[in-house]
């Protein structure tokens, strides 16, 4: 992971701190990476009273302040909040020091994507790593609302990575969306492989790669019995030009057939990609988010989002060359 110089960590609510640090220093150790520490508070507004603790007090303010917090003003409770996390961070960012990692911090207040977009955009990061943190507690939800919005609208590469006490990255699964005459799609799907290659020759992990394809309406051609006899020479055709593409796509970034696990699956990539996964159990997946480069507000797919809420592993999510956040940097 050479080309990562510079990655922004985003903290909130209470990271798991041996966990982070140790996924952090996996990547910014191999590419000789400075991190920026970055936390977001969604701190109380106005001068009201606060009538009811919300989650980020439940999480931070201890019991003795929690039987004050119908007198509290906002402010002081800011005050009180900034002291807790910058005390978490000065830990966070010593323990990265020990491991050799140049580290800055910095502090913000606001809707934390938005926040953290801003800083990714003003600081022109290599990649943003961050803890998924779910709001929910139903099981094997594993993103939040603030990761999901990062997977819509930042730029960036964004990894969402799952705390574990499994460090060890053993397999990596990329999911790769290829098509017939669409560059940008397969020019996606090449930085999603070179992703992939990166990171697996970094870390020494195994390399998977699943391509679903099928045959666009392939029922409403069986239903015309002009058409039957000839479906399934065409669905023999698809499949064929899409193995194609997916063997071109591999020697293009320089894979080698016999060290990739392939997964050519036909189907629905919303129900394929995530039962894939709960198959192979990866470490990591990387995939790109379906994008609309140069036009702000079309950012993501609807297979895309399906397969993230349904996934229960850390995720590496690529945007395509040309995206353009719908999140603008504050004037």
């Amino acid at each position: 992971m050479k080309s990562i110089k510079k990655i922004l960590l985003a903290i909130g609510g209470k990271p798991q701190k041996q966990e982070l640090v140790s996924e952090v220093c996996a990547v910014a150790q191999n590419a000789a990476a400075q991190v920026t520490l970055f936390s977001v508070f969604d701190a109380p507004s106005g001068n009201r009273k606060m009538d009811v603790e919300p989650m980020e007090l439940r999480q931070w303010m201890t019991e003795s302040r929690l039987a004050l917090i119908l007198d509290v003003e906002p402010m002081e409770l800011r005050q009180w909040m900034t002291e807790d996390r910058l005390e978490l961070m000065k830990e966070i960012s010593s323990s990265l020091v020990e491991n050799g990692i140049q580290v800055t911090m910095k502090q913000s207040y606001g809707k934390p994507y938005l926040e953290i977009i801003r800083e990714a955009l003003s600081g022109d990061y290599d990649l943003l790593m961050k803890p998924a943190e779910s709001e929910t507690a139903i099981k094997g939800v594993l993103f939040g609302s603030t990761d999901m919005q990062l997977f819509r609208a930042c730029p960036y590469p964004v990894w969402a990575f799952k705390p574990t006490p499994n460090l060890k990255l053993r397999k990596v699964m990329v999911a790769v969306d290829l098509l017939k005459h669409d560059q940008e799609k397969n020019a996606l799907a090449d930085k999603v492989l070179q992703w992939g290659k990166d990171v697996t020759d970094s870390v020494g992990a195994d390399l998977h790669v699943v391509h679903i394809w099928s045959l666009y309406q392939e029922n409403t051609l069986r239903g015309r019995s002009m058409l039957l006899l000839g479906v399934d020479q065409m669905v023999e055709d698809q499949k064929q030009t899409q193995l194609q593409l997916l063997n071109q796509a591999l020697v293009r970034n320089d894979l080698k057939r016999e060290k990739v696990q392939m997964h050519f699956l036909k189907g629905e990539e919303k129900e394929l990609i995530p039962a894939t996964v709960r198959s192979v159990q990866p470490d990591l997946l990387i995939m790109g988010t379906v994008g609309r480069t140069g036009i702000p507000g079309f950012f993501i797919g609807n297979t895309a989002d399906s397969v993230l809420r349904q996934v229960n592993c850390s995720v590496l999510a690529i945007k395509p060359d040309g995206f353009i956040s719908p999140v603008e940097l504050e004037a």
